[in-house]
């Protein structure tokens, strides 16, 4: 399977000639393609959509293995659906990129800067340049068929059905998890596509769960008391049209505007037989339906993409009306959970092809990277401008105010020549470019990601800057002289650039100290340390119950190896500490990508950020928190993890037998 690098120029424009990365056009033709490159599994043995199917696809997801067709899905009645279930369409930085026919990583925010601001006087000499914008333009209103293929089949009004899957064991029940959800706003009548998971409740009834800070939830708000609002889920189409579900447009840009302009064709779209809305012509499944504002019911758990259970809450229920289908019809789904995961390079993908938008919008930002191993919102490392003092903050800060960046919980900023997908380059900012007296800001009860279970609060949590960019000129912490009547601010000359900081270099006695399981110095003053906490809530379980005491015993055990480690420290040189817990060998391949993930998904800024007196040193606790009402910690999800008997149906398919689970993703502890 060809990587990214081996994807050029000239094979897209192949592709263009022959109509297919141009605008995919269905969901079908997508999957072709797929299979015409030996990326495609078909399964044609009856395979069950409770578990065994995401499963499998979780398998390959893990592999960087093909997209996988189950052409015999069973259902949970025991039947064999009709429909068949395709998942890991985009499971690949590659693949994702084909799908939006891209012929670089960041083509489509280029194509939409073009549009927001043309370059007129180019364009006046050069008339023939401005044709692809001409294009882009025609193709954004969506245009009205009579019937859409998507609505060809009337199938049975009955949700159960469909080949929708239940993936994880701690699910709620079974959830489309691509979801295009069609809402339009009660006064304007402007369409909105969010992709909002939805579980199915019965035959008729299936629940939403858009959070308040969707468009869903706005249009519901907007909505008269006891009157119905249509709702329309679609599931499958051109896979342009499931990235403008995701995509963070502005807000007088809609998604169907989006998708024509991805596909450099006019989206097609029509009436819903049975409500007031507006359907993607070409999607493969639609339920239409409708909603009464203040009716909701106990939806989830949910195994999401940060790699826990979303906690249950009560969500808007959806009342079926309709079910229609293609002839060909497929019903694509994905599954979510512990990274890495397909929705991490859809995520991913959305980073890089809008750091242009971020860049119009913020000129000082040169690129974003949001890493998948942390589930999009926990961290984003941004590559920043710094001409002047302080310029990365004031970018940091104009970013958590940036759409659907909101979420974020914490922003490294690095020098604009830095890639910010090079992990081991941030190693080396973070050791060499972070005074932490200075360069870490803390901003305190900021809006917060409803699915983000460490946080102690729903929608609510603080939030951190780190500045790991070099000093510019003109800085009172530069090397410059200040101006006149000024004054320069005390600084090491290792956070100059001037010399190499002091290395840590006790490692060893780390090592021995009584309740370090292991320990590993990412960089001279980097150490990451794992330890055993009792009463850890199970991976498996988790843990709904209060213990006050048990979490009590564990702030202790941490604050006590914080101090023991930094007593180590004569020279105060260790200044980045992290502590998570023992259920990640280290020194395993691939470790440092799990261990990011712990360090985000199981950190709270303002419960595991601690310093010395001095200012001078950080820890960084990313052990897993104990429920407590003593110290405002709220129940703590399960981790995504299959059950046993799951991978033992998966042992017995032979095309899968070249497939393993990665070591680092395992895990120990209590089950």
């Amino acid at each position: 399977m060809k990587r990214f690098e081996s994807w050029n120029t000239t094979q897209v424009q192949r592709y263009n000639a022959t109509g297919l990365c141009v605008a995919w056009k269905t969901l079908k033709r997508w999957v072709n393609h797929l299979e015409s490159r030996g990326e495609g599994l078909r399964i044609s043995r009856p395979v069950d959509v409770v578990y065994e199917a995401g499963a499998i696809a979780d398998l390959l997801v893990k592999n960087d293995g093909p997209a996988v067709i189950f052409e015999q899905p069973v259902l949970a009645d025991g039947s064999i659906s009709k429909i068949p279930l395709v998942m890991n369409i985009f499971g690949s930085n590659d693949r994702t990129l084909r799908a939006l026919g891209a012929s670089h990583e960041t083509e489509v925010g280029d194509r939409m800067v073009a549009m927001m601001k043309p370059d007129i006087g180019a364009y006046v000499k050069a008339p023939w340049k401005a044709l692809p914008l001409a294009r882009d333009a025609f193709a954004m209103p969506p245009r009205k068929k009579r019937k859409g293929n998507c609505q060809r089949v009337k199938l049975d009004l009955d949700l159960t059905k469909l080949p929708i899957p239940k993936t994880w064991p701690n699910d709620g029940g079974h959830f489309v998890t691509l979801p295009l959800v069609v809402t339009k706003d009660p006064k304007s009548g402007e369409h909105n596509l969010g992709m909002y998971r939805a579980q199915v409740f019965s035959e008729k009834e299936i629940g939403l769960h858009w959070q308040i800070h969707k468009h869903g939830a706005d249009h519901a708000a907007a909505t008269g008391e006891n009157q119905k609002m249509p709702v329309a889920i679609c599931m499958g189409g051109p896979p342009e049209l499931i990235f403008s579900a995701i995509a963070p447009l502005p807000d007088n840009l809609s998604e169907y505007q989006f998708a024509g302009i991805l596909g450099r064709r006019s989206l097609r779209i029509t009436k819903a037989l049975t409500q007031d809305l507006m359907v993607p012509a070409e999607a493969d499944i639609v339920i239409e339906g409708y909603c009464i504002p203040g009716e909701t019911r106990l939806e989830g758990p949910f195994g999401d993409h940060f790699g826990f259970y979303s906690l249950t809450g009560q969500y808007p229920v959806m009342h079926v009306t309709a079910i229609t289908a293609r002839k060909d019809a497929m019903l694509p789904a994905t599954i979510v959970g512990l990274p890495p995961m397909e929705d991490g390079y859809l995520g991913e993908a959305i980073g890089r092809q809008f750091s242009p938008v971020l860049q119009f919008q913020h000129r000082d930002v040169k690129s974003v990277h949001l890493p998948l191993e942390t589930g999009f919102h926990n961290l984003a490392v941004v590559a920043a401008k710094q001409r002047y003092p302080r310029q990365a903050r004031k970018t940091a800060l104009g970013l958590f105010g940036a759409g659907q960046m909101m979420f974020l919980k914490t922003i490294i900023t690095v020098d604009e020549d830095q890639n910010p997908k090079d992990l081991e380059a941030l190693l080396d900012a973070l050791n060499d470019k972070v005074e932490i007296k200075n360069d870490i800001i803390v901003l305190k009860g900021m809006v917060a990601d409803s699915l983000d279970a460490a946080s102690p609060f729903e929608n609510v949590h603080d939030k951190l800057i780190i500045d790991a960019t070099t000093i510019p000129s003109k800085d009172p912490r530069s090397s410059d002289e200040p101006l006149e009547g000024s004054f320069k601010q005390e600084t090491p000359a290792w956070r100059q650039g001037l010399e190499s900081s002091p290395a840590f270099t006790n490692i060893t006695e780390v090592k021995k100290l009584p309740d370090v399981s292991d320990a590993r110095m990412l960089r001279d003053n980097i150490l990451v340390v794992s330890t055993n906490i009792d009463s850890t809530p199970s991976p498996v379980t988790g843990q709904n119950e209060s213990d006050d005491a048990a979490e009590d015993n564990r702030i202790a055990q941490i604050t006590q190896l914080k101090n023991s480690i930094w007593q180590l420290d004569n020279l105060k040189s260790l200044r980045w500490l992290f502590i998570t817990n023992d259920d990640l060998d280290l020194n395993c391949k691939k470790a440092r990508r799990r261990l990011l993930w712990q360090l985000t998904s199981r950190f709270d800024v303002g419960r595991g950020l601690f310093f010395d007196e001095g200012h001078t040193r950080l820890c960084w606790d990313a052990t897993t928190p104990i429920p407590s009402s003593k110290f405002g910690v709220r129940r703590w999800p399960a981790i995504t993890l299959h059950s046993d008997e799951t991978l033992e149906k998966l042992s017995k398919h032979p095309e899968l037998d070249k497939y393993e689970w990665p070591v680092h993703l395992e895990f120990g502890g209590p089950t």
